[in-house]
């Protein structure tokens, strides 16, 4: 008989368990619903009942407690990608490899071949935005241009000096350079006129600032310029003799006449770099070292044929 004590209680939890489980939900949807005032009032203990006493007694042990259902946890959004890498795009695939400066390098971004002559060419990423590219394009034209007059300029001063001084009674500075070109390596400077440098000084000036208003007035006209191509920067409208259009009027025209233009002012900007460094270092004139550069054609091949070795030693 008090074997039979435990089973009995065990029993009557299990039907007091499925009354109780009911009244369980409906207090805690009460619960749920009652303000925090009144739920920390409720959150007491409730007294001990005589079913769960008799259970108490025969077994030694309290009811288990109805374990609170788990609360998902909220689900976490995915890590956002990070940004795209800013600088070079590989595109040797979508372009020939010659078109490229460095064909073993990818194509800057930034540089997507809308201007004349671009081969994807700035290894140190100076251009970081459109403006700064149209920037650095119009000094790059600037620069250009004059080196293509100082490439053309300096060998023919070296060559015509001395007859146009003499011809208006003037004093030859180059011959007394040594027939060099006068500047900064070489010296001479000192001896040209200040009119002189000051009237270059006017002219370029006059220069720059109506270049600076022609290309005022082309933005002006058009604020999204760099959108629609409307002024293309370094074109200012001064075409006296009609080459910009020489290879045709259409866009793909005028590219190619940009192109040539670009081209043939970064060569002389090496051009007259190497003047300067070469006259410096060997102290004769550039059109002496390489005469062959600045003589008629036929006078070089009449130098060939009189002054060349023998192809035959007897």
């Amino acid at each position: 008989m008090i074997a039979s004590k435990p089973l009995i209680a065990l029993a009557l939890l299990s039907g007091a368990n499925a009354l109780v489980a009911p009244q369980q939900r409906v207090l805690k949807t009460v619960m749920a619903s009652t303000p925090v005032e009144e739920t920390a009032e409720a959150a007491a203990p409730a007294p001990m009942t005589t079913l769960e006493a008799a259970v108490l007694e025969a077994t030694g042990t309290e009811p288990a407690a109805v374990a609170p259902a788990p609360v998902a946890a909220p689900p976490v959004a995915p890590a956002a990608p990070p940004p795209a890498p800013k600088g070079r795009i590989a595109q040797k695939r979508t372009e020939n490899w010659s078109d490229l400066a460095l064909p073993f390098s990818g194509r800057p971004a930034i540089l997507d071949r809308a201007l004349a002559a671009d081969s994807g060419f700035d290894p140190l990423s100076l251009a970081d935005s459109k403006v700064q590219l149209y920037v650095y394009r119009e000094a790059e034209l600037k620069h250009a241009r004059l080196a293509m007059l100082a490439a053309a300029g300096w060998p023919l001063a070296e060559l015509w000096d001395t007859g146009i001084a003499k011809t208006f009674g003037l004093e030859p500075i180059i011959e007394e350079n040594g027939g060099r070109a006068v500047s900064v390596l070489n010296g001479g400077m000192g001896k040209i006129s200040p009119v002189y440098w000051a009237s270059v000084v006017l002219f370029a000036g006059a220069v720059e600032a109506l270049s600076e208003y022609k290309k005022g007035q082309a933005k002006a006209a058009d604020s999204q310029w760099m959108l629609t191509g409307s002024y293309v920067p370094g074109e200012l409208g001064f075409d006296p003799l009609g080459l910009y259009t020489i290879f045709g009027k259409s866009e793909s025209g005028k590219m190619l006449m940009g192109t040539a233009q670009i081209k043939n002012g970064r060569l002389a900007m090496l051009a007259i770099t190497i003047y300067a460094l070469e006259e410096a270092i060997t102290k004769n004139p550039v059109v002496q070292n390489s005469a062959f550069l600045f003589e008629p054609f036929w006078k070089t091949v009449e130098n060939l044929m009189m002054y060349s070795p023998a192809p035959y030693s007897q």
